[in-house]
């Protein structure tokens, strides 16, 4: 993609050598690589990157549900991360529990809004990485709404 042109890479045949070029904090990441590494129960699953494969990690905080790979084959890349725009400031209205409101403030069944859909949460600016979370929890909770509107119809 053109925004990863010409992005900052650094390049090692060791992770320990790849953490000091991307001046990272050496004993740290080479125990994060260890832990994820130990956390890979596969149980023989192949690599499918097309679909959910199923190989993944236990124990971690979160646990990596799919496409699970031991990083231990040279040679290692490390790129600069970069920022885009996720998310609107503005949106559609929605309620505390991510149903969305008609004209009259009122829920309209079994329609709900989650991440940057629904507006009131950013206004001039937004802290780094909080659409992402916003998007997790606002879909938390629409799942909840809509699993047990779903239930509440089969009585």
């Amino acid at each position: 993609m053109p925004e990863y042109q010409g992005a900052e890479r650094v390049e090692s045949n060791s992770l320990e050598g790849l953490a000091r070029q991307a001046d990272i904090n050496v004993e740290g990441f080479l125990k994060t690589v260890k832990d994820f590494n130990a956390a890979i129960k596969d149980d023989g699953k192949p690599f499918l990157p097309g679909i959910c494969d199923g190989r993944r990690t236990y124990g971690l905080k979160p646990d990596k549900t799919n496409w699970a790979l031991n990083i231990d084959t040279p040679p290692f890349l490390a790129f600069a991360v970069v920022r885009g725009l996720t998310f609107a400031y503005g949106g559609i209205k929605v309620n505390d529990k991510t149903q969305v409101l008609d004209n009259r403030d009122h829920p309209i069944g079994g329609l709900y809004a989650i991440g940057e859909m629904p507006g009131g949460l950013f206004y001039h600016n937004y802290m780094a990485g909080s659409g992402l979370m916003k998007g997790a929890i606002t879909g938390r909770i629409a799942a909840e709404q809509a699993v047990a509107r779903a239930m509440s119809m089969k009585k």
